[in-house]
Protein backbone atom coordinates (compact mmCIF):
# COMPACT_ATOMS: atom_id res chain seq x y z
CA UNK A 1 0.00 0.00 0.00
CA UNK A 2 1.11 3.22 -0.51
CA UNK A 3 0.01 7.20 -0.04
CA UNK A 4 0.63 9.71 -2.69
CA UNK A 5 0.17 13.11 -1.38
CA UNK A 6 -0.61 16.21 -3.65
CA UNK A 7 1.85 19.03 -2.24
CA UNK A 8 2.71 20.71 -5.25
CA UNK A 9 0.35 24.02 -5.12
CA UNK A 10 1.30 28.02 -3.83
CA UNK A 11 -1.60 27.97 -1.37
CA UNK A 12 -1.72 31.67 -2.38
CA UNK A 13 -5.38 31.69 -0.65
CA UNK A 14 -3.12 31.78 2.52
CA UNK A 15 -0.52 34.49 1.64
CA UNK A 16 1.57 35.86 3.00
CA UNK A 17 1.85 33.34 5.51
CA UNK A 18 2.95 31.08 2.08
CA UNK A 19 5.13 33.40 0.91
CA UNK A 20 8.20 32.00 2.17
CA UNK A 21 6.37 28.37 3.04
CA UNK A 22 4.64 25.83 2.02
CA UNK A 23 1.52 25.00 2.80
CA UNK A 24 2.08 21.57 3.83
CA UNK A 25 4.75 23.03 6.11
CA UNK A 26 2.19 25.26 7.97
CA UNK A 27 3.11 25.11 11.60
CA UNK A 28 -0.64 23.64 13.02
CA UNK A 29 0.86 24.11 16.76
CA UNK A 30 3.37 22.55 19.21
CA UNK A 31 5.82 22.46 15.79
CA UNK A 32 4.22 20.17 14.30
CA UNK A 33 3.00 20.99 10.24
CA UNK A 34 0.00 20.10 7.95
CA UNK A 35 2.43 17.54 6.37
CA UNK A 36 3.79 15.98 9.89
CA UNK A 37 0.00 15.86 11.13
CA UNK A 38 -0.71 13.58 7.78
CA UNK A 39 2.08 11.25 8.09
CA UNK A 40 1.24 10.73 11.85
CA UNK A 41 -1.87 9.61 10.41
CA UNK A 42 -0.42 7.42 7.70
CA UNK A 43 2.05 5.96 9.97
CA UNK A 44 -1.05 5.07 12.45
CA UNK A 45 -2.39 2.83 9.40
CA UNK A 46 0.68 1.04 8.63
CA UNK A 47 1.52 2.56 5.90
CA UNK A 48 5.58 3.59 5.63
CA UNK A 49 5.66 3.91 1.67
CA UNK A 50 4.71 7.38 0.53
CA UNK A 51 5.21 9.77 -2.44
CA UNK A 52 4.75 13.37 -2.32
CA UNK A 53 3.89 15.40 -5.32
CA UNK A 54 5.94 18.70 -4.78
CA UNK A 55 6.16 22.16 -6.77
CA UNK A 56 5.95 25.07 -4.90
CA UNK A 57 8.97 25.60 -1.88
CA UNK A 58 9.82 21.88 -2.91
CA UNK A 59 13.58 21.93 -1.12
CA UNK A 60 11.86 22.58 2.01
CA UNK A 61 9.39 19.67 1.84
CA UNK A 62 12.55 17.23 0.88
CA UNK A 63 14.12 18.67 3.41
CA UNK A 64 11.64 18.31 6.26
CA UNK A 65 11.43 14.62 5.55
CA UNK A 66 15.12 13.50 6.26
CA UNK A 67 14.07 13.65 9.70
CA UNK A 68 11.16 10.45 9.36
CA UNK A 69 13.74 7.32 8.41
CA UNK A 70 10.40 5.06 9.20
CA UNK A 71 8.82 6.32 5.74
CA UNK A 72 10.32 5.28 2.13
CA UNK A 73 9.21 8.82 0.82
CA UNK A 74 10.11 9.18 -3.34
CA UNK A 75 9.93 12.99 -4.25
CA UNK A 76 7.48 13.80 -7.54
CA UNK A 77 8.83 16.67 -8.83
CA UNK A 78 6.29 18.59 -10.81
CA UNK A 79 7.62 21.73 -12.80
CA UNK A 80 4.22 23.54 -14.25
CA UNK A 81 2.96 23.19 -10.50
CA UNK A 82 2.03 27.40 -11.10
CA UNK A 83 0.13 26.73 -14.69
CA UNK A 84 -1.35 23.74 -14.06
CA UNK A 85 -4.43 22.23 -11.49
CA UNK A 86 -4.12 19.19 -9.51
CA UNK A 87 -4.98 16.71 -12.52
CA UNK A 88 -1.21 16.98 -13.17
CA UNK A 89 -0.22 16.55 -10.14
CA UNK A 90 -2.24 13.72 -9.86
CA UNK A 91 -1.07 12.22 -12.94
CA UNK A 92 2.12 12.02 -12.16
CA UNK A 93 2.16 10.84 -8.78
CA UNK A 94 -0.32 7.33 -9.80
CA UNK A 95 1.00 6.98 -13.92
CA UNK A 96 4.12 4.86 -12.35
CA UNK A 97 2.18 2.77 -9.61
CA UNK A 98 0.87 -0.80 -9.67
CA UNK A 99 0.03 -1.34 -6.07
CA UNK A 100 -3.06 -0.40 -3.80
CA UNK A 101 -2.34 3.63 -3.29
CA UNK A 102 -4.61 6.38 -1.56
CA UNK A 103 -4.57 9.95 -3.16
CA UNK A 104 -4.84 12.50 -0.30
CA UNK A 105 -4.81 16.60 -0.93
CA UNK A 106 -2.31 17.66 0.58
CA UNK A 107 -4.14 20.30 2.51
CA UNK A 108 -6.40 17.37 4.49
CA UNK A 109 -5.97 16.94 7.95
CA UNK A 110 -8.01 13.39 9.29
CA UNK A 111 -8.01 11.58 11.80
CA UNK A 112 -5.85 7.93 11.54
CA UNK A 113 -9.19 6.36 11.22
CA UNK A 114 -10.37 7.94 8.39
CA UNK A 115 -7.36 6.77 6.43
CA UNK A 116 -7.83 2.99 8.38
CA UNK A 117 -11.16 2.86 7.65
CA UNK A 118 -10.58 3.41 3.32
CA UNK A 119 -8.37 0.76 2.83
CA UNK A 120 -10.32 -1.61 4.51
CA UNK A 121 -12.30 -1.33 1.56
CA UNK A 122 -12.67 -4.33 -0.73
CA UNK A 123 -13.36 -2.16 -4.17
CA UNK A 124 -11.47 -0.85 -6.63
CA UNK A 125 -11.93 2.56 -6.39
CA UNK A 126 -13.44 4.11 -3.06
CA UNK A 127 -13.81 7.74 -2.20
CA UNK A 128 -14.09 9.12 1.23
CA UNK A 129 -16.61 11.57 1.91
CA UNK A 130 -18.74 13.15 4.79
CA UNK A 131 -22.75 14.46 4.65
CA UNK A 132 -23.62 17.92 5.83
CA UNK A 133 -26.58 19.97 6.67
CA UNK A 134 -26.20 22.33 3.38
CA UNK A 135 -23.36 22.80 0.71
CA UNK A 136 -21.59 25.85 -0.37
CA UNK A 137 -20.20 26.80 -3.86
CA UNK A 138 -17.01 25.46 -2.96
CA UNK A 139 -17.49 22.26 -1.50
CA UNK A 140 -16.61 19.18 -3.65
CA UNK A 141 -19.75 18.27 -4.15
CA UNK A 142 -21.09 14.29 -4.93
CA UNK A 143 -24.26 12.50 -5.71
CA UNK A 144 -24.80 8.92 -3.95
CA UNK A 145 -27.19 6.69 -5.76
CA UNK A 146 -28.26 2.89 -5.21
CA UNK A 147 -24.88 3.23 -2.62
CA UNK A 148 -22.54 4.16 -5.91
CA UNK A 149 -21.00 8.00 -6.37
CA UNK A 150 -22.70 8.85 -9.56
CA UNK A 151 -21.58 12.57 -10.01
CA UNK A 152 -19.08 14.44 -8.47
CA UNK A 153 -17.54 18.35 -9.17
CA UNK A 154 -18.22 21.79 -7.33
CA UNK A 155 -20.76 22.78 -9.72
CA UNK A 156 -22.77 20.31 -8.78
CA UNK A 157 -26.51 22.22 -7.33
CA UNK A 158 -26.38 22.46 -3.25
CA UNK A 159 -29.75 21.06 -2.92
CA UNK A 160 -29.07 18.21 -5.58
CA UNK A 161 -25.82 17.06 -3.73
CA UNK A 162 -26.03 14.29 -0.80
CA UNK A 163 -22.59 14.30 0.09
CA UNK A 164 -18.89 15.90 -0.06
CA UNK A 165 -15.85 14.77 -1.42
CA UNK A 166 -13.15 15.25 1.49
CA UNK A 167 -10.01 15.14 -0.70
CA UNK A 168 -9.06 10.99 -0.29
CA UNK A 169 -9.18 8.46 -2.76
CA UNK A 170 -8.19 4.48 -2.36
CA UNK A 171 -7.16 2.89 -6.16
CA UNK A 172 -6.57 -0.43 -7.02
CA UNK A 173 -6.62 -3.18 -9.51
CA UNK A 174 -8.88 -2.51 -12.67
CA UNK A 175 -9.62 0.88 -10.79
CA UNK A 176 -6.32 1.97 -10.24
CA UNK A 177 -5.27 1.06 -13.98
CA UNK A 178 -8.84 3.03 -15.49
CA UNK A 179 -7.84 5.86 -13.63
CA UNK A 180 -4.23 6.11 -14.71
CA UNK A 181 -5.88 5.45 -18.45
CA UNK A 182 -8.74 8.37 -17.74
CA UNK A 183 -5.95 10.81 -16.65
CA UNK A 184 -3.38 9.59 -19.77
CA UNK A 185 -5.83 10.84 -21.96
CA UNK A 186 -7.70 13.62 -19.92
CA UNK A 187 -3.67 14.72 -20.25
CA UNK A 188 -3.71 14.51 -23.97
CA UNK A 189 -6.09 17.81 -24.49
CA UNK A 190 -4.14 21.02 -22.96
CA UNK A 191 -7.96 22.52 -21.62
CA UNK A 192 -8.24 19.62 -19.62
CA UNK A 193 -5.03 21.17 -17.55
CA UNK A 194 -6.61 23.17 -15.67
CA UNK A 195 -9.18 20.85 -13.86
CA UNK A 196 -9.69 19.43 -11.07
CA UNK A 197 -8.43 15.21 -11.20
CA UNK A 198 -11.83 14.50 -9.83
CA UNK A 199 -13.15 15.22 -13.20
CA UNK A 200 -10.95 12.15 -14.48
CA UNK A 201 -13.17 10.18 -11.55
CA UNK A 202 -16.42 11.44 -13.35
CA UNK A 203 -15.67 10.39 -16.59
CA UNK A 204 -15.24 6.96 -15.45
CA UNK A 205 -18.75 7.18 -13.56
CA UNK A 206 -20.29 8.52 -16.48
CA UNK A 207 -19.08 4.88 -18.17
CA UNK A 208 -20.86 3.04 -15.39
CA UNK A 209 -17.53 2.79 -13.54
CA UNK A 210 -18.72 1.34 -10.14
CA UNK A 211 -16.90 4.24 -7.35
CA UNK A 212 -18.00 3.37 -4.18
CA UNK A 213 -17.54 5.19 -0.55
CA UNK A 214 -16.03 5.40 2.85
CA UNK A 215 -17.79 7.66 5.08
CA UNK A 216 -16.55 9.43 7.95
CA UNK A 217 -17.53 12.07 10.57
CA UNK A 218 -17.20 16.35 9.87
CA UNK A 219 -15.25 16.81 12.57
CA UNK A 220 -12.55 13.52 11.70
CA UNK A 221 -10.99 16.14 9.08
CA UNK A 222 -10.59 19.79 7.66
CA UNK A 223 -9.35 21.35 5.03
CA UNK A 224 -6.36 23.76 5.39
CA UNK A 225 -7.57 26.54 2.46
CA UNK A 226 -8.33 30.10 4.23
CA UNK A 227 -6.63 31.96 7.14
CA UNK A 228 -10.25 30.81 8.92
CA UNK A 229 -9.34 27.25 8.35
CA UNK A 230 -6.12 27.64 9.78
CA UNK A 231 -7.04 29.58 13.15
CA UNK A 232 -9.93 26.75 13.70
CA UNK A 233 -7.30 23.98 12.72
CA UNK A 234 -4.95 25.22 15.53
CA UNK A 235 -7.68 25.92 18.13
CA UNK A 236 -8.95 22.18 17.77
CA UNK A 237 -5.64 20.79 18.02
CA UNK A 238 -5.08 22.49 21.23
CA UNK A 239 -8.56 21.59 22.24
CA UNK A 240 -8.45 17.46 21.57
CA UNK A 241 -5.96 17.25 18.66
CA UNK A 242 -6.55 15.66 15.55
CA UNK A 243 -4.22 12.18 16.76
Amino acid sequence: MRVVILAAGVGARLMPLTRNTPKSLLDLGDGYTLLEHQLRSIAAAGIRDVSLVTGYRSEQIEAKIHSYSEFRFTIVYNPVYRMTNNIVSAWMGLKDVSEPVVLVNGDDLFRPSVIANLIASPHEITMVIDRKDAYDEDDMKVVIADDLIVDVGKGIPSETANGESIGMMLFRGRGLRDTQASLMTMMRQEENLQLFYLESLRRLMHQRHPIHFSECEANDWAEVDFHPDLDHMRQQLQLKGMG
